[in-house]
């Protein structure tokens, strides 16, 4: 958080944290797509704004367990199940 807040005041820094997203956001998007195209969750997903999602929730969890300690991976990959359910695999 210290770090984004310094970003307002430092142009190169700045500039390095939003390439560091577009590299997250573009490693998060792929999987994503292939996800999609096999048919999990479904076709109509768009992959940029799932990305985004998924980027902002590993965020959340690095932060949490740095405030708090008390995350789980296991809670997280439980509550996104529970979320995100994705119906059966099709042949492919």
């Amino acid at each position: 958080m210290q770090l984004r807040s310094e970003t307002l005041r430092d142009g190169p820094r700045a500039a390095q944290l939003d390439e560091g997203y577009a590299t997250m956001r573009a490693g998060w998007t792929r999987p994503v797509e292939v996800c999609r195209d096999a048919g999990l969750p479904g076709g109509d997903v768009v992959a940029g704004p799932s990305a985004r999602t998924m980027t902002a929730t590993a965020q959340g969890f690095i932060v949490r367990e740095a405030l708090f300690g008390d995350v789980h991976p296991e809670t997280l990959e439980s509550g996104l199940r529970g979320l995100m359910p994705m119906g059966p695999q099709k042949p492919s």
